[in-house]
């Protein structure tokens, strides 16, 4: 049977911006109703290190505009959504690590905007990294489950290039999955900076080697996000987009900006229309995708051998339920919906 697992990245903006009940905790209580009406469980990257900095802030005094505690709303949703069988793993993005509270907002260092190549493409700092958020996550949830494992990782913004370092800090930390990979992807703008065009589209999960993308004989798995080739204007033009790019129209700017510029030159006009007319791998993105996109995924899966389809979602970027409860009807009887932890947690891993 083909298995689906919904992942979903807990998170605010990359650059610093957003509300923590407006942007994580009530369109994932939305999200998390339309997964009980189908029995299906969510994978939650959630997002350790703006994690840490709200709670450092908080207990310092600093309200950030908040009339209550953020700190501890996403405590009490994360064990919740643990109790009731959803599956709860690491994301890490490390522009926050030295982010400061400055004048009524977050600033973060965008240069250090990827994981692959964090602090120079250190080891130590990655597994200083990946030990704390793990540490922190079992701190969090062995309390509402005595058996859990934080065992799986994302890196922010697909950024896990380069992944030696990466892939060394994994082994040496414990956590031994990744699904920071889409096949086909490749982003060189001002911030993100990766090439995944040439992994096999074909392959559901590999053992990696030295590097994620490559083939190994490790223990430590790569588990990528399921994407097809499209026109990017194609994506924009759903409902579902629209009204995300209206609700955070300044964010959808300097978006767009970061992903038609490079690090030389700020975009023409011409260079941002034929970004749109142009064609990109789109990961399979269930809370913004219409049912028309749905359908297109779909037809495109049923020609694939493989049995494990990986997609993501954003609670930040989530406008209702009528993509997500389309496409779980029509699969809630033919396929398996699957967490990380439920598939490989028990290190039952084969190819």
């Amino acid at each position: 049977m083909k298995s689906f697992f919904f992942t979903l990245d807990y998170e605010l903006f990359g650059n610093g911006s957003g509300n923590v009940f407006k942007h994580i905790i009530e369109p994932t209580d939305k999200l998390l109703a339309v997964a009980e009406r189908f029995g299906m469980r969510f994978t939650i990257f959630f997002e350790v290190i703006e994690y840490w900095k709200l709670k450092e802030e908080w207990e310092k005094g600093n309200r950030m505009g908040y009339d209550r505690n953020p700190v501890e709303a996403m405590e009490n949703q994360i064990r919740e959504a643990c109790r009731k069988g959803h599956d709860i793993q690491l994301h890490l993005h490390p522009q926050w690590v030295d982010a400061r509270w400055e004048e009524g907002k977050w600033t973060v260092n965008l240069e250090q905007w990827r994981l692959g190549g964090y602090a120079g493409n250190d080891e130590n700092a990655v597994a200083e990294l990946l030990e704390r958020g793990k540490q922190t996550l079992e701190a969090l949830l062995k309390p509402v489950d005595p058996q859990y494992v934080c065992m799986a990782m994302r890196a922010g913004g697909y950024n896990i290039q380069p992944s030696g370092a990466i892939v060394a800090a994994m082994g040496a930390t414990g956590i031994f999955v990744d699904t920071s990979i889409y096949p086909g992807g490749k982003e060189m703008g001002l911030l993100s900076h990766y090439d995944y065009t040439d992994i096999d589209t074909g392959k559901g999960f590999w053992h990696v080697g030295a590097r994620l993308e490559d083939v190994g004989r490790s223990e430590i798995l790569e588990v990528p996000i399921v994407a097809f080739p499209m026109m990017r204007l194609k994506k924009f033009l759903t409902w579902e987009r629209v009204r995300g790019v209206l609700g955070n129209s300044r964010l959808a700017k300097d978006s767009l900006e970061a992903k038609t510029s490079t690090a030389e030159k700020k975009s023409r006009v011409c260079d941002k229309v034929k970004y749109f007319f142009g064609t990109e791998w789109q990961t399979w993105d269930f809370c913004l995708f219409s049912p028309s996109l749905h359908r297109l995924f779909l037809k495109q899966i049923s020609k694939q051998k493989r049995n494990v389809f990986v997609l993501v979602g954003h609670p930040k970027s989530y406008t209702g339920s009528r993509g997500l409860a389309y496409l779980l009807k029509k699969t809630h009887k033919e396929y398996g919906y699957k967490t990380i932890r439920e598939e490989w947690g028990k290190r039952g891993i084969s190819m």
